[in-house]
């Protein structure tokens, strides 16, 4: 996992409050009036994933007959999200504007 050295919330330091670039090697470089900030305390958490990447198979009922299923690779965090941004974009591709009459959606994580 990947470890930061910045409060996830306000993008700062948890100790001094100044921004990520003014932190070299885990120390604060910034300069004030009296010299440098002295902060070396540094509080590094574990970033969650927030994405997955899923496969989705999306089939199309269009005038009487399914249209062969149009697999989409899609970032998303759970198999509903997935389902949602696949249909949007394999309808979004289409070059044909009929009415589609019924979808089948097939899902698989990565």
């Amino acid at each position: 996992m990947h470890k930061t050295e910045i409060c996830r919330h306000c993008r700062h330091c948890r100790h001094c409050r100044h921004a990520s670039y003014a932190h070299v090697n885990g120390e604060c470089v910034a300069h004030d009036q009296q010299g440098t900030c002295g902060c070396v305390k540094f509080e590094a958490y574990e970033r969650r994933v927030r994405q997955r990447t899923w496969i989705v198979g999306v089939a199309m009922f269009i005038r009487n007959r399914w249209e062969p299923a149009v697999e989409v690779r899609v970032q998303a965090s759970t198999s509903g999200g997935a389902a949602l941004k696949a249909v949007r974009q394999v309808k979004a591709g289409r070059t044909s504007r009929r009415r589609i009459s019924q979808t089948r959606i097939n899902v698989q994580s990565v």
